[in-house]
């Protein structure tokens, strides 16, 4: 086998393990024309992965495999997840054009074409942003407190690798990284009778205005690292050190919507 069979056949493998690449035009905006980007979907997956974008089809086929590869790779252990190096930035990322038919939606998941048809118009108010850790979708709710307070960008978050694990520092992380530092934000513990515990998902509501803020909560910042901590008695985590913000963020969903 030479070098170029020996690609098809990965390539090959790798479509058959629910994997394509696709190509950016210009109808995909500016920042993605051109690039290349892998997408990773198979049956019972809640919603389709999409790697970064690379500058040729064959470095988004080679992200693919190294995707593959560390999906096969030895779980990691919890604890050792929660002491990890900071998360890298957020991307904004495009979802394949397979997960807007609704045809299709409702054969893979046994739901009616008309549950299928709401799923896909929910997605399209979506912009999708991702890091090496984590996939958020991100919506805009309209001033769902009244226009004192404004809108409220509501964050559907998910570990990549579909893990439990619910890390405060990292979801302030997200909120910080997607939305804003000086955006204050939110999770609801709801009544029972309207609970949604379906996924590892997890949510948060933050507001698009950074001058809003809730009502509760501590009203002076006090941080502190593992010996400050130690030195009063209390037991706190080292802090890693701090990616740069990226470039993309959800200013582009104001006004226009996401």
């Amino acid at each position: 086998m030479n070098s170029i069979e020996f690609s098809d056949e990965v390539r090959r493998q790798l479509r058959a393990d629910g994997y394509e690449v696709y190509q950016g035009s210009e109808a995909h905006g500016e920042e993605l024309a051109g690039k290349h980007w892998f997408t990773w979907m198979k049956p019972g997956m809640a919603s389709v992965e999409s790697g970064h974008t690379q500058a040729s089809e064959w470095k988004a086929w080679a992200a693919a495999l190294s995707h593959r590869l560390a999906e096969s790779a030895i779980a990691v252990n919890p604890a050792e997840v929660l002491t990890a190096p900071a998360m890298g930035p957020f991307f904004a990322a495009r979802l394949p054009d397979s997960a807007f038919d609704a045809h299709a939606l409702a054969a893979r998941f046994g739901i009616t074409r008309e549950a299928a048809q709401e799923q896909v118009e929910h997605l399209r108010g979506q912009a999708v942003y991702m890091n090496e850790r984590y996939q958020a979708n991100v919506q805009v709710i309209r001033a769902p407190f009244g226009p004192d307070t404004g809108d409220v960008f509501w964050l559907s978050i998910k570990r990549r690798d579909r893990e439990v694990i619910h890390d405060w520092r990292e979801l302030q992380a997200i909120k910080n990284q997607i939305v804003g530092d000086e955006h204050e934000g939110f999770e609801v513990y709801p009544a029972e009778s309207r609970l949604v515990d379906s996924a590892n998902q997890f949510h948060l509501w933050v507001f698009a205005d950074p001058k809003v803020r809730l009502p509760v909560g501590f009203r002076t910042r006090e941080v502190m690292g593992a010996r400050a901590a130690a030195a009063q008695g209390a037991r706190q985590r080292p802090f890693a050190e701090t990616q740069a913000t990226p470039p993309q963020s959800v200013d582009a969903c104001r006004g226009s919507g996401c």
